[in-house]
């Protein structure tokens, strides 16, 4: 699928967009929300800036996506494949990101209050992610062990 199909049947209303490949696809800065982008394929799409306030992108693969400043409030990315993506600046409060596969992701500046994180536990309120005091990248195996940053969050 193209980014005008796209645009134009979320501009007729359709939200239902389930395993549908959008590999490499720009739809930087576009307003998805409530987006249902269940079991999609994004890897390497580029998503700066936008809206995906409240979409569905369980066990979405947004592998090395551009998610720079991205809305993603209360969006629902259980399972989803984020590994290597740049969420630099994302807003991800209250999102649910429970078995998402975070290996390598950039946080720097992401907004992960109330958020679920892969591990379950919940990020405390006015969780920034500040690249001083946090690595932005972060390895190892999933599920993510993000004790670590909320103890250095915690203690700011």
């Amino acid at each position: 699928m193209e980014t005008q199909e796209l645009l134009q049947k979320y501009s007729m209303g359709k939200r239902n967009f389930e395993q549908t490949v959008l590999c490499n696809l720009n739809l930087s800065w576009q307003d998805l929300k409530e987006i249902n982008l269940t079991n999609a394929d994004l890897s390497i799409a580029v998503l700066e800036g936008v809206d995906l306030t409240e979409a569905q992108l369980i066990n979405t693969n947004l592998s090395r996506a551009d998610l720079t400043v991205a809305n993603l409030y209360k969006a629902n990315l259980s399972g989803a494949n984020l590994q290597g993506a740049d969420l630099r600046g994302a807003e991800l409060a209250y999102a649910n990101l429970l078995f998402a596969d975070l290996r390598y992701v950039s946080l720097a500046g992401a907004d992960l209050s109330n958020a679920i994180l892969p591990n379950g536990m919940i990020m405390p309120d006015r969780s920034i992610i500040q690249r001083k005091k946090v690595i932005s990248y972060i390895t190892g195996d999933t599920p993510v062990n993000l004790n670590y940053m909320q103890s250095v969050i915690s203690n700011q």
